[in-house]
Formats: structure tokens, sequence, C-alpha cells
């Protein structure tokens, strides 16, 4: 039951219903804390996934308090070796990089890299290099080095683009991420490029997802500084139009899209005079 719920409620967080996804994890979780010793990795599982939806949710200080409690399960009831335990450093790193605590962020996801490294090769433990590559490269986005940033970004691109099995939706995500640190180091015209690509996956796939309005932010920003506009407001508008959908009011999120937004008015405004 408890694993039924955690795939319900991911599947409802990726489509951007995200209240609809925290009630099942939620639900998830109080079934394993009543089924399992506090020490059992079922739990660690469940609260994990309800530690990435709070997160989305800005709720930090509970998300990296699960993540915390999930990753102390997990290191006493799995084998040191084991390859989940770099994927909870992850978390861990994730919701410190949220709190904005971005040298504690790379110093855990530095841990999980060196896990990763010791680990034998075989396409998930790619998968999972590819995904701790990219939260690197978050960290070092958020501290202004954009140019790491990129690189990280580009290796875990490549990773996932030469698997066996390649994941549309992790190379939609990266593509758009890279296009954002383009952004902000001034190669706007890279920039739009991989965002255009990213969107016209995402928009197919996950139209009304968080990763959607991301991407038409980040287009509405590089298209602002190119000074076009018609496009950024075109952007910024759809981008908040998703997230007043799926974020509870005064998320950061809105509130970063809403700033955007006001700027674009002012400029058509003086453009109008």
């Amino acid at each position: 039951m408890s694993a039924t719920l955690i795939n319900l409620g991911y599947c409802y967080r990726e489509s951007g219903k995200l209240e609809k996804s925290l009630s099942f994890m939620e639900e998830a979780v109080t079934i394993c804390r009543s089924c399992y010793s506090s020490s059992h990795p079922s739990l660690a599982l469940a609260i994990y996934h309800l530690s990435s939806t709070y997160d989305l949710l800005d709720r930090k200080d509970e998300a990296w308090k699960l993540a915390r409690e999930a990753l102390d399960i997990a290191s006493v009831s799995l084998p040191s070796s084991h390859s989940q335990l770099p994927v909870y450093m992850n978390l861990l790193g994730n919701c410190c990089r949220s709190r904005g605590n971005y040298d504690e962020a790379i110093s855990w996801h530095e841990k999980a890299r060196q896990l990763l490294q010791q680990q034998h090769q075989s396409p998930q433990r790619d998968e999972d290099v590819a995904t701790n590559l990219y939260y690197l490269s978050r960290d070092h986005d958020e501290k202004g080095c954009y140019e790491e940033a990129i690189k990280l970004c580009l290796e875990a691109l490549k990773i996932d683009q030469e698997s066996h099995s390649p994941n549309p939706l992790d190379i939609a995500i990266y593509t758009m991420r890279l296009g954002s640190y383009e952004m902000k180091a001034a190669r706007l015209e890279a920039s739009i490029t991989h965002l255009q690509s990213s969107l016209s996956f995402l928009q197919d796939t996950l139209p009304t997802s968080h990763h959607t309005a991301d991407c038409h932010f980040y287009l509405a920003t590089s298209f602002l500084a190119m000074k076009e506009a018609s496009q950024s407001s075109l952007h910024v508008e759809k981008c908040l139009e998703i997230r007043k959908t799926i974020f509870p009011v005064g998320h950061s999120k809105i509130g970063k899209a809403e700033c955007l937004n006001e700027q674009m008015e002012g400029l058509n405004e003086n453009a109008s005079d």
C-alpha cells in the first residue's frame, strides 16, 4: 500500500498537482511508521519522497529534517556500500541548498559522488552519477560559479544521452538547467536554443509541471536580457499561470515570477510612453 501511495504521489507531483501528491506521500509515511521499525529501509524510502515534496513546496526546514532522518535510517539499515546511500545524501544536499547552505550542499553531494565512484559500473549507477553531477551543478550555480555549473551539467547531459536507455525527461531537465546557467553567463543565444529545445519536450509531456514553468521563466529572463520584450512577456505570463496553479499562495517561485512580470510591465509602459 505504501509503495502504491508513493508512486501515485510521484505521478501527481511531476504533473503539477503538488497538494494531492503531498497527501499521498504523507499517508505513505504514516503507514510505514506504524508497520515498520524505526530503522527499516522502507521507512527511509517513504520519508525520502515526502521530504522531496516538502522541499518543492518551500517547506524547507521540514524537508531538511526529514532528509536527515531518511539518511540516518538508511545508514544503519543498509550496508555502507549500498547503492541507495548516495541517493539519500543527494537529497540532504538538495535540502541544504534550498536553505541557502551551499557549501554544505556541495559537501553532501561530493560524499555521494565518492560513494558512486566506488560502485561497479551499471546503467543505474551511470544514471545516479548523472543525477549527482546535475545536483552539483545547481550548487555551483547558486554560488555564482556559472562556468563550473555549465561544465558539470554538460557532463551529466553527456552521460544520460550516451546511456543504454536515455531518460528523455532527465535530458530535458538537464538541458533546461544548462540554458539557465548559460543565460547567467551571458551566453544568451546558446541559452535560448537549449531552453526552447527543453520546452518543446516539456510542453508535450508535462504541460502543467513545475519544470515547464521553470523553463518559461528562464526563457523570459533570457529574452529580457536580449531586449526582446514581447517574447519575454509571453513566457513570464505562462510561467506565472502555471506556478499559480501548482504552488500555494506565497510560494517563492510565484513571487519571483510576479517580480519579473512587474518588471516587464514597467518596460512595456516606458516603451509606450
